[in-house]
């Protein structure tokens, strides 16, 4: 794999309420993020300690922790370019990843889908989504707001908060979350004890350091085999969302024994993109693709596809095609047809080439 020296970035998202200022708060007073940049919403809202403050101008502190803290100012793609200009010019220290803090009310979608897009995309790579989820109210929280659902439905790492204030309910919300988010690895927190950004290390596929084998941790193939659950019960409902769409949302994982042919993977994502974008939450996969010796990883959040990339040899012995779906009313069956129907259909012009 080609060197990637785009910054790494953390998105921290969670619904009001579930604990993601405190566990930021906590992150902000401790040697963690040195040598990170944080972009919050306001300053207020996370309480930065005075005594922290190294240095500040209108919309950015630099801390004595080694961390550099900016306010969204415009539109994030606006605050990015800023904080890349400022670093260039030596106007912020140096900082080597990037954490973005969203709205408690915040549809994940736009954030992932603007750190896809050029010319954000030249600089920052999504590293990895971390969700908060809090044990007093996580249960109906995801059951009556569509964007508690999606933020959960998305995660790498779920946080579940407040562990210490009503232990009773993690085991019930715990057991929800994995059921729409088999993949995501489930932390618990509590004021006493709470996980820092490095215990949440997802592995960096695009990072050329990460090992080959820690790749698997990023699809996390083996939690859907653990989760052999129906479709039915594999998605969680939001009778509240009021999408044209069914209101379902889950994820499933879909195995090809044989090398596929790229041509016939393009069409099917470039399909589902155009007819259905919006539903395809993420898009997360390994593939063995005909004519390729490596594998080829793919990764997408609704309408917006990652340019793929090649790995420098294959996580496991196992080179079957893996690819994860997180995604709003579209099952397993429906997805494998499209797949299917334009696999038979360039087949048959092939034959009618010849």
């Amino acid at each position: 794999m080609e060197n990637d020296d785009r910054l790494p970035v953390m998105l921290l998202t969670g619904f009001l309420g579930s604990g993601k200022t405190t566990l930021l708060n906590t992150w902000l007073r401790t040697p963690d993020l040195e040598n990170a940049a944080v972009i919050v919403n306001e300053f207020g809202d996370v309480g930065i300690d005075h005594s922290l403050i190294a240095s500040s101008s209108d919309n950015m502190i630099e801390l004595s922790t080694g961390c550099l803290c900016c306010t969204v100012r415009g539109d994030l793609v606006d605050t990015l370019r800023e904080l890349i200009e400022k670093r260039a010019k030596g106007e912020v220290r140096e900082f080597d990843r990037l954490i973005i803090e969203t709205t408690g009310l915040a549809d994940p979608g736009p954030v992932l889908q603007a750190l896809m897009t050029l010319p954000v995309a030249r600089r920052f790579r999504l590293r990895q989504v971390v969700t908060t989820v809090d044990t007093m109210n996580g249960l109906s929280t995801l059951e009556k707001h569509p964007e508690a659902l999606k933020q959960a439905a998305v995660a790498d790492e779920i946080v579940i908060t407040k562990t210490d204030l009503k232990k009773l309910d993690t085991e019930e919300l715990a057991e929800h979350l994995q059921k729409l988010n088999p993949g995501a690895n489930l932390h618990y927190s509590s004021l006493e004890k709470m996980p820092m950004p490095s215990d949440l290390a997802k592995a960096d596929v695009y990072d050329p350091k990460t090992k080959s084998s820690d790749v698997k941790s990023w699809l996390n193939i083996e939690a859907y085999s653990k989760n052999k659950i129906s479709e039915h019960e594999q998605h969680i409902h939001s009778h509240h969302d009021v999408n044209r769409h069914s209101k379902e949302i889950g994820s499933f994982c879909l195995e090809f024994d044989q090398p596929l042919k790229w041509e016939h993977v393009a069409n099917w994502l470039d399909a589902l993109v155009i007819a259905h974008g919006e539903d395809l939450l993420r898009v997360k996969g390994i593939l063995n693709i005909v004519g390729q010796k490596k594998p080829i990883v793919v990764h997408a959040v609704q309408h917006l596809f990652h340019p793929p990339k090649t790995l420098k040899e294959w996580p496991s012995s196992n080179k079957q095609s893996q690819i994860v779906f997180i995604t709003r009313g579209l099952s397993r069956e429906f997805v494998s047809e499209v797949f299917e129907t334009i696999q038979g259909s360039q087949a048959s012009s092939e034959l009618s080439a010849n």
